[in-house]
Order: structure tokens, then sequence, then C-alpha cells
């Protein structure tokens, strides 16, 4: 039934003017009150079911241009949950099964139109349950979703035999068990928690059954699947019969970890601030103004080793001020008791003490005075900071110890994307082979996206890898005048597939195509692709980005990203530039490591430059790099070109050696090369046998692995380098070990050229027929 309105909109489809009140009259002769839309052309009945607000669709099925079934089909798309009566005097029975097959709630012979009031009641009936079932089926996914994002988890418990009945699904992300596991298990609450709270946890639900508590509030330990334990605030709530027995028990636990931690970090503090005060030799000491002592307590006393009965009198600068700090005391006690210069007051100050032994030691004292000008005392409060001075070394050299580790984590990932990039060398090899294969539509398409996940994790790879490098100090960079015009087109142009995809328009600014800024070229792409490719993927559809520059200063220039997206909330900018921090954009569909803007400001602070963001929330963001302005011309780049993916202008013929221990990367270039059939290839699985081939066989190029089982690939390019029978056979290093200076050491010791892995097909054919040349002119050379 419609939600309680005065009458009913119906649209109702109908050319013959008889029939149109016919139909009208029938269902408010039948006690329905009705506000009746009549429409005969489709225009006319689109631009209706358009404006929305129908509780039901009345149609005659035949139309001089119009009919029935089509009205049918545009009401079950645009709208569906509208039910739809044919009222027809030609309908069928067979076309009427049809009819409501294709989505009609009922049709009505004219001939029997005492039917509609009851057909149109029984439809609007069953729209509404359609509706209240959406709604409720939406409410119990939406309580699903809830509680399984929710950071508690939720347990139902029998009390008669403490058998969990219920588990939330979030137990899995809380603490790694499936639901299965823990659901019909007796007695399963035990195996989560710690050994020493079972019997706290048991008598806390003991003593409540026995009074009948119906909430129980505690902190437990939970143990999660990986053996690990958690804290967790535990309340129970029990619910009881008529009779006073437990029927169920509803666990609720939050995963409170992390405010234990903090409290327990708060504690220890708190501890540390205790001993430090129980353990300080605070001292208390007055003087007149004459800067005799008038006041010294027994702190004084331990601290400099005067008793009282000697220091009272005494004049306080002579007593525990060194020798060589005591005229400067003196003039500025002096100069407050005479103009009331108070430079020097209500500070704490870092002083040197002098004890009665004639030891000197750090101490921070506060001085105020007391009193008016006829009678002042000044008073002190006096710390002994030799402890916090050795304290404060202890810190700065846990800072360096964490530092160092730190460098040490930065290591260790550089060794593990040497790990990541063999497989990978495989996964994106044979992908790139296979698109070459005259494969279907689907098939092609599973290589694309095993070729998109496969990059994304090496681009992954490789941002984890230049964090490292950033945090080790480790990054080498080529500084020099890079033009920015150039840059930022050539960037522009990778990114404009992208964004004609999305439909966004990209717009460059004018600039003077002579000005150049320090910068290292690869880098400085490598932060524009990111900032554009961002502006572009996180924007609005239809949305612009528009690249501009400015002249911050003489010497400083300025790159902005200017895009159209929804903006930043003030709150998330501070996350910007945090390493894997997306702001929420990982629940979205649009894929990115989180890594990006901590690398481009990485970077750019490596180059000297610097990086910000404003934001405006449903106005967009600009980015921006700011470089230092070069006075000299920028260094113009040769654009390289490629002629093919597996078919070389000018195929060439050859043997060549493949040194390498993997099976998969062996088996890749065996099948890459057979695409070209005028090359030979041999294989050696370690060093010594690719030696051996190599002066038996005299290969014209060899494809060399730095890590062999045998010997390392520097000392196998040492000793052909060294033998003069094969020493010109160019070398070519195909290894998972991007490091710069692993390039740089390959290159010095003889290799023709570095290829790193996971490698492009394309790259490694092109180096290939640039090494048969160079063989070919180097055998030339020496005949």
């Amino acid at each position: 039934m419609p939600d309680r309105r005065e009458s009913l909109r119906v649209l109702h489809v109908e050319d013959d003017p008889v029939d149109r009140e016919l139909v009208a009259e029938t269902p408010r002769s039948q006690g329905l009150t009705c506000d009746i839309v009549v429409v005969d052309t489709r225009d006319a009945f689109a631009d209706a079911l358009d404006s929305g607000g129908f509780d039901v669709i009345l149609a005659d099925d035949r139309l001089p241009t119009f009919n029935g079934q089509a009205a049918l089909a545009l009401t079950v798309e645009r709208a569906p949950d509208v039910p739809f009566i044919f009222v027809s005097g030609t309908l069928g029975e067979e076309i009427a099964v049809e009819r409501l097959k294709a989505g009609a709630t009922d049709y009505v012979v004219k001939q029997r139109l005492a039917r509609l009031g009851s057909a149109i009641n029984r439809a609007l009936g069953e729209a509404q349950v359609r509706r209240e079932h959406a709604r409720a089926q939406e409410a119990k996914l939406f309580l699903e979703d809830l509680i399984a994002a929710s950071p508690s988890m939720i347990f139902r418990i029998d009390p008669r035999e403490f058998r969990i009945t219920y588990a939330s699904p979030n137990v899995d992300r809380l603490l790694g068990y499936n639901q299965r596991e823990i659901v019909g298990v007796r007695n399963f609450w035990r195996t989560l928690l710690h050994q020493d709270d079972l019997e706290r946890a048991a008598g806390h639900l003991r003593e409540a059954l026995e009074s009948h508590t119906v909430q129980i509030p505690q902190e437990y330990r939970f143990r999660s699947a990986d053996g690990r334990y958690r804290w967790f605030f535990s309340l129970m709530h029990v619910e009881y019969s008529d009779t006073g027995g437990p029927m169920r028990i509803l666990w609720y636990c939050i995963d409170i970890s992390d405010r234990r931690t903090a409290e327990q970090a708060l504690l220890e503090s708190e501890e540390r601030t205790r001993a430090i005060l129980r353990t300080a030799n605070d001292a208390f000491v007055g003087a007149d103004t004459g800067g005799r002592i008038v006041e010294w307590n027994t702190r004084a006393e331990a601290m400099f080793g005067w008793p009282r009965e000697e220091a009272l009198g005494r004049i306080l600068v002579d007593t525990i001020v060194p020798e060589s700090y005591r005229e400067q005391h003196r003039r500025g006690f002096a100069r407050f008791v005479e103009t009331g210069d108070a430079r020097m007051l209500h500070q704490r100050l870092e002083l040197s003490g002098l004890r009665r032994d004639g030891s000197e030691f750090p101490v921070e004292l506060t001085i105020w005075p007391t009193g008016d000008r006829g009678q002042l005392t000044f008073n002190a409060f006096i710390r002994d900071i030799t402890e916090q001075k050795r304290a404060e070394a202890a810190v700065r050299q846990a800072r360096e110890e964490a530092e160092r580790a730190n460098h040490a984590k930065s290591d260790f990932l550089s060794r593990m994307s040497h790990e990541l990039r063999t497989p990978l060398n495989a996964v994106l090899g044979f992908a790139q082979l296979l698109t070459s294969e005259p494969l279907g539509d689907e098939p092609l398409d599973n290589v694309q996206q095993i070729l998109k996940g496969g990059q994304h994790l090496l681009d992954l790879v490789n941002e984890v890898l230049d964090i490292s490098r950033i945090e080790a100090g480790r990054l080498s960079l080529s500084l020099e005048p890079v033009g920015v015009r150039d840059i930022t087109w050539h960037v522009v142009d990778l990114v404009e597939p992208l964004a004609a995809e999305r439909k966004i328009l990209l717009v460059v600014d004018e600039i003077d195509p002579s000005l150049a800024v320090v910068a290292d070229r690869q880098r400085l792409r490598q932060i524009l692709l990111n900032l554009i490719s961002n502006a572009v993927k996180y924007n609005r559809p239809n949305g612009r980005v528009t690249v501009g520059f400015d002249c911050v200063s003489p010497d400083r220039f300025r790159i902005k990203v200017t895009d159209t997206g929804a903006g930043i909330r003030p709150d998330k900018m501070r996350l910007l530039f945090n390493p894997f921090e997306r702001l929420g954009a990982e629940t979205t569909a649009t894929e990115g490591t989180g890594l990006g803007l901590a690398l481009s400001r990485g970077l750019a602070e490596a180059m000297g430059a610097s990086m910000g963001a404003e934001s405006e929330i449903d106005r967009g963001s600009t980015f921006w790099i700011e470089l230092t302005l070069s006075r000299e011309a920028a260094v113009t780049v040769p654009v390289a070109t490629h002629d093919g993916l597996l078919r070389p202008a000018t195929p060439r013929s050859g043997t060549i050696l493949y040194v390498e221990d993997n099976v998969s990367n062996v088996r890749l270039m065996t099948r890459l090369l057979a695409r070209r059939p005028k090359i030979t290839v041999l294989h050696a699985p370690d060093g010594e046998s690719g030696l051996a081939i190599a002066r038996d066989r005299d290969p014209d190029v060899i494809f060399l692995d730095l890590h062999l089982p045998d010997m390392s690939g520097e000392d196998v390019l040492r000793q052909l380098w060294g033998d003069p029978a094969i020493r010109q056979i160019p070398v070519v290093i195909l290894t998972a070990d991007a490091t710069p200076a692993q390039m740089r050491r390959a290159l010095a010791s003889g290799a023709a050229a570095y290829l790193t892995k996971p490698f492009d097909v394309r790259k490694v054919l092109d180096t290939l027929d640039q090494m048969l040349q160079l063989s070919e002119e180097r055998r030339a050379a020496r005949r």
C-alpha cells in the first residue's frame, strides 16, 4: 500500500477517451482515491516516468504509436519498483503470461474491470513487501558490515555449556581465528584468554551469575591465532530468565592494546619521574641583600657539603659558585639591588656549582626575590643535574643507535628487493611473451592483468628501495640544469592516455623554453609523474588538471599541479607525506601504494628542493615542488626510439651464452631468444662452466647474472676480462641487484651493459642487437 498518502498517483497509458474514463472511474468506485496522469505516446510516458512519484502504472497493450510492451520495458529499466498492470481488451492468456515474465505485476481485461481495484491493492501490497524486504536486507548488510569493521568483537555464549554460539566475523581480523574454529566449540573462551587471566575471569563470571549481575566489565589478555596476546576491554552482558537462571551471555570485546601500551608507558614515565624526585639533590637556599646565606636546607647540606650551622651567615657566592664565575654573579646581584634589573630572575639557569671539597658540578637553579625593597630575600631552588646531563648523553646515544638500526633496516630492504625481483622477472617476462601470441580477448586481458599486478608490485619494491636509500643516505643523484618545459611536457605526454580515459583535461601554462632548474633529471621526472598522475587519478570525472609555474624568489622556482578533485580535509593534510598513508583511498577502486608522496618529498629534499600542498574541500588541491633556478642552459637528452617488441629492423645472428642458475630465468631467456631464429643460445648454470664454455665456444655475447652458486658474477667478469682470448666478448649483466653502486662497479669492471630484473623484453632484445653489432666490430678489428 502507498505510504499513507491521501490519494494514489497513477500513470495511465491509454489513447481511447472512453476507456480512460472507465479505467479512472473503476478504482474510485471501489474506494480508491486516485490522481491519474494519462499519456498515449512514448515520449510522454518516458517524461512522466522520469518525473517519478507514481504508485502504480496501468497500460493498454496496443496504441497507435506506442504499446504496453515498450512501456513495460521502460518501466523495468527506469522504475523497476513501480507496479505495472496491463489493462487491455486484446491481451490473450499466452501473451499475458509473457508480459508477467517480462516484469508486469498483473493484467486485467477491460471486459472485467471489476478486478482492477483488487489488482491495484494486491500490487501495492506486494510492492510494499518488496520495499520492506529490501530495507530489511539493507539493514542486515549494514549491520554485518558495521560489525565486520568494528573494533569490537561480539560473542554469544550458551551459559549451560559455555559454548560460543556466535562470533562476529571481525574475529578473523582482530585475532586471526576463523568463525568455524570458535562457534560450537565448548569452553573455547578458555583458549582465548591468557592463562594468568583465566581464573580471574572465571571468578568474575561465577560471582556475577550468583548475584544476578547483568554487566561484567573487565580487562583481559586475548591470545591471537599466531600466539601473541593483545589487551581487550571485556563487557559480558547476561540475560536472565523469569526464574532467575541465565539464558544467554553476550560478550563484547574491544581491543585496548594501544591504550594499555600507552598507560604502561605513562606508568613507567611517572615511576621514572618519582625516582628522579626521590634521588634528586634539590637544594633550597636564601640570601639577604648583602649576599649572606639566611636559608640552607638539608638537601643543600648534602649537595654542597656545608652543615647548616656553618653555612648560615657565609657569603653565598663565595660558598657555592666557582671562583671563575663569582665576579659575574656579584655584578648581577648588585645590579638588581641598585636598579631592579631582573633579567636573571624567574628563569631556569644552568650553571656550575662548587662543593666544599672544591669539586665543581652542573646545577640548574631558579632565583626569585621575596619581601620589599627594605627587606629583600633572594631565594633559589638548586638541582644537581649531573645525572640529567648523563641521561641526555644516553638519549643522544640511544638516538644514534636508533638511527643505525634504521639504516640496518634499509640495508635489509635493499637485499630483500633482490629476492623479490628474481621471481618477478619470470612473472613479467613470460607475461610479456604471451602478449605477442595470438590470444583471444579474454586470455589477453588475463595476461594484461598479470602484467598490471606484477608492475604494481615492482613499483612498490622500487619505491620501498628508494625510501630505504634515502633513509640510509645512499641515494645517488646527478644534479644538472633541467629544462622545465621539456620535462613537464614529457611527463604530461605519459599521463595523457590516463587523463583521456578518465575524461580529464590536462592544461600546461606557458613558460620560457630556456628556463631550467637544478635537479636530477630522472628523479624530477619521477616526482612530476607522481604528482600529475595523482591529480588525474583522484580527480572528478570531466575534471581539470593544470600544471603552473611560479618564480617565488630570484633563485627559487615552483612547479604546481592543481586538480579539481574533492579536496583533502585539513586534519588529513599533516598525513599527506607519511609512507603507506592513502587518506582513505585504500577503500576505493583507485590503485596506489601510499608511498608516492613520501618518496617524492624524500627525493625533493635530497635534491635540495622542497614540497608542499594546499587543498580546499570541494574545490581541489595543489601540490608543488620548489627547486633552485639554474643559471646555466638545460642539458639536452636525446630520446630513444624502438622499432618493435620482437622484430628488430635488421635481424642479426650469433651465439649467446647465458650464465644463470635460476631455471625460470633460463627458460624465459631461451623462449625469448627462440623468437630470433638466427640466434643460438648456450647455457651455463655456474661461473666455472660459464668460463669454460666461453673459452671453448667463443660466443658473440654473454649475458651474466651476478649471483651464482660457485662464485660471484663480478669474479666471472674479472676472469673474462683478464683472458686475452675472450676479453673482447661483450658482457651484459642481467641481475636483480638494482643498486647504483653495484651498477657502477660492474661497468667499471668491463661490463658492456647492465640490465636489471624484472627486465623488459624489448630492452633485452635492443641490447642484444647492440651487443651483436659491437661484437662484430670487435672481431673485425682483430682480423
